[in-house]
């Protein structure tokens, strides 16, 4: 059976919880759906909750890095360490300011397009192939904004326009199973 990571960037903290930054986290959850999976608990060992799910011929760990999402590299490279997992086989879920709102894109390869949390990872992992799932946030009108845009609470709604492209991110998951 193989291992495959999935891991969601955010600032953990009760008040970042409904931000654009954590857009991916309550998709996390409708991807595991899709599975048998474990509860999320926190593990010492990680610095992160962690859940485990077996998918078809997978079995999938997911991870939510308990630290900023600017460190989010501690954690991640403690459970690809553990679990003896390649970064090609990880799927980073993340806010991208470059895409419109709603929309999702699923890219191998690539750049960080200056977001920090796949700064951190690509730079301290050495290498950025790996696949990322980009939740498009939009952008603010000057670049000045950037910070505070992407730690404001997101607008009424929202939420229930991410949940209704489920079928498609599931879509991007499964492309990401199969594809190494």
């Amino acid at each position: 059976m193989k291992t495959k990571l999935i891991v969601g960037l955010w600032n953990p903290w009760d008040k970042y919880e409904s931000t654009r930054h954590n857009i991916w986290f309550k998709i996390i959850d409708l991807i595991a759906n899709y599975s048998e999976w474990t509860p999320f608990m926190f593990d010492k060992k990680f610095n992160g909750d962690i859940s485990i799910a077996k998918h078809e011929k997978y079995m999938l760990i997911f991870v939510k890095p308990q630290t900023f999402m600017n460190l989010s590299w501690d954690c991640v490279s403690k459970v690809l360490n553990y679990y003896k997992i390649e970064a090609e086989n990880m799927l980073v879920i993340h806010d991208e300011i470059d895409l419109d709102p709603e929309v999702v894109k699923l890219k191998w390869n690539g750049g960080d397009n200056g977001h920090n949390g796949l700064k951190d990872i690509t730079r301290k992992c050495g290498t950025n192939k790996y696949w990322k799932l980009k939740m498009g946030v939009g952008r603010p009108q000057e670049k000045s904004q950037v910070v505070n845009f992407v730690l404001w609470k997101l607008e009424k709604g929202t939420w229930e326009n991410f949940l209704k492209q489920e079928e498609m991110i599931y879509e991007y998951v499964r492309q990401f199973l199969v594809n190494n």
